[in-house]
């Protein structure tokens, strides 16, 4: 895997598909010959891609999907009816088209998003759900030309130096994976947002489902939540999925959504049974993901939210309080990146700190333990921060707490999963 070890994957990153495009011509566009789901949005995106991927598998199609970041495993991000790309098989691949890689100038995300087209092909999947990696209309995975359903599952304000600075301008660069002729499924955007797409599908011929579909009826505890889905030709009652928060109910709606368009043009295995056992399979990690773990024969609760943008926030938050978890403060491990709002994250999650971990990440991009600590200065009294060197010891000084809250970076996620493992 050396070339994804030496080359991280926000070095010499630059948008655009030449390179991609001329790097896959090479192999006869695999791309081209797969039916493909294509999911973008600021957040949900992986869960719904999750939630499509399975009730896909269930129904006994043999479904790829691409994910990313990583967690713990860049095979994570290759997947195949639920099962990550062999480690063996990624590394044979990567090394066997590096050369072509490198005279092509591709980034980290284009490679490894060039491998899983190649991959699927070769192991001639039925149906790929691919997941956007940044923005939309200049990301690699744009290269796909006929997805057979694009999703944009929610907008907000994130990479704004890449992206654009106000909603309709990311929502311009999102709605880039919109093909003519495209249906178009999305979840709860704002006008502005939808205003966006609804411009671009006057020239594009395209169907659009936005308020075509609903969640009624939902219930929550810590183990699931249940909820009936309604739209216009389809009622499923009773569904069930493990996925805490009320904006995962709705990622599963924008997944159902998808689905019905497909179990109307051709894929006649999807069914209401398949529907409801695929969506109560789905783990996804560091969403609101509620873990036991034990450390030098102490046990103790982490629940653990990859969430790290403004959105991201509010709906961990949201679902923090209906959860009854806002009763009384918390100990929280806390990380974030240079280029979030981390100002913004620090000022929301304060008044439910009742102590503060600051760990350093293994990450250049990380904002330093320092920063943190004086911005967390300004709301919680000094007694109650703590900067400590690294992850596993951020666990190790909570092993004695009976919950320990983890929310602000996926990279910090992935750290703590890996260290709890």
């Amino acid at each position: 895997m050396n070339f994804f070890e030496k080359l991280k994957e926000y070095e010499g990153m630059t948008s655009g598909l030449l390179r991609i495009k001329r790097f896959l011509s090479i192999f006869k566009n695999p791309q081209d010959k797969i039916k493909i789901l294509h999911i973008a949005g600021t957040n949900g995106k992986g869960s719904c891609a999750s939630f499509i991927a399975e009730v896909l598998k269930f129904s006994g199609y043999k479904t790829g999907l691409y994910t990313s970041p990583h967690l713990v495993d860049i095979e994570e991000r290759i997947k195949i009816n639920g099962k990550n790309i062999n480690q063996n098989v990624l590394q044979g691949y990567s090394q066997k088209y590096l050369k072509k890689a490198l005279d092509c100038k591709l980034s980290y995300f284009e490679y490894l998003t060039a491998l899983s087209f190649i991959y699927f092909e070769k192991q001639k999947v039925d149906i790929a759900v691919i997941e956007t990696g940044l923005g939309g209309r200049l990301d690699a995975t744009n290269i796909i030309k006929n997805p057979l359903v694009c999703i944009i599952t929610s907008i907000s304000k994130d990479h704004q130096d890449i992206l654009g600075k106000t909603v309709s301008k990311i929502a311009f660069e999102k709605s880039g994976i919109i093909k003519k002729g495209s249906v178009v499924v999305c979840g709860k955007l704002q006008k502005t947002a939808i205003d966006v797409i609804k411009n671009k599908s006057k020239n594009n011929t395209i169907k659009l489902y936005q308020k075509d579909f609903r969640a009624s009826n939902s219930k929550v505890n810590l183990r699931c939540q249940k909820f009936d889905y309604v739209s216009k030709s389809l009622y499923l009652k009773g569904l069930q999925e493990k996925l805490l928060g009320k904006h995962q109910i709705v990622n599963a709606c924008v997944a159902v959504c998808a689905l019905e368009f497909l179990l109307k043009n051709g894929l006649k295995k999807i069914n209401s049974r398949n529907i409801k056992n695929g969506l109560q399979s789905v783990s996804w990690p560091a969403r609101f993901e509620i873990k036991k773990v034990t450390i030098s024969d102490r046990s103790f609760k982490v629940v653990l939210d990859g969430a790290h943008n403004e959105e991201g926030l509010k709906a961990f938050l949201n679902t923090y309080k209906q959860l009854g978890f806002a009763r009384s403060k918390k100990v929280f491990i806390f990380a974030a990146m240079k280029e979030k709002n981390y100002k913004f994250m620090v000022k929301k999650i304060a008044p439910f700190v009742k102590e503060i971990v600051l760990p350093k990440v293994n990450n250049s991009r990380a904002v330093s333990t320092d920063i943190l600590k004086e911005e967390f200065l300004k709301y919680i009294d000094k007694s109650s921060i703590c900067t400590v060197d690294s992850v596993k010891n951020a666990l190790n000084v909570t092993r004695d707490k009976r919950i320990v809250i983890c929310v602000g970076s996926l990279y910090l996620a992935g750290e703590i999963l890996a260290n709890i493992q």
